[in-house]
């Protein structure tokens, strides 16, 4: 079997969109995907299934939650990828919490990359965002919202420190 993380996008976001991780749990058993785990309140999840989880998943958040948010998917084998392409190694070891990866809901197009990559802390690998926050998040240009627009692809960011975590659990499952 192959386990699975899926990252969703845009939830437990202050008041907004809120989603219980334990019933988020509870509702993927009882729609055919048990034994889900889920790391911090950031929509984190953790499967081992041969299933396509990302319907499933869609449908548990449109209909017990209300939400219509992507919901991004790559195995653990893909993930470990990911984690091993990292452009910003010294980064991710000084700051873990200031080097992002944005997962994209599809690969975006090659000139929209290109003049994407013309910032020095943004590469794009397939469809992974790999950015370097250097000195903050907060009030700084180069971010998410900014990534999406300029991309037009649809994504969510996990920082370094979470998304060696999940490895970290998907390795233990």
């Amino acid at each position: 079997m192959t386990v699975w993380i899926a990252l969703l996008r845009a939830v437990n976001l202050g008041r907004r969109n809120k989603v219980p991780m334990a019933a988020l749990v509870e509702r993927l058993a009882e729609a055919g995907l048990p034994g889900a785990r889920t790391h911090l309140q950031s929509g984190n999840v953790l499967l081992r299934t041969d299933q396509e989880i990302g319907p499933i998943i869609q449908t548990v958040l449109r209909t017990d939650f209300g939400l219509s948010e992507p919901v991004m998917i790559r195995s653990h084998a893909r993930l470990r990828e990911i984690l091993a392409a990292n452009p910003f190694p010294e980064a991710a070891a000084e700051r873990p919490t200031l080097v992002r990866v944005i997962f994209l809901a599809e690969r975006p197009a090659a000139e929209r990359v290109e003049r994407l990559e013309e910032h020095d802390d943004i590469r794009v690998r397939d469809r992974e965002v790999y950015l370097d926050y250097r000195t903050g998040v907060h009030g700084n240009p180069v971010n998410s919202a900014m990534v999406a627009r300029r991309l037009a692809v649809h994504g969510t960011e996990r920082n370094w420190a979470t998304l060696t975590k999940l490895a970290e659990l998907a390795e233990a499952m």
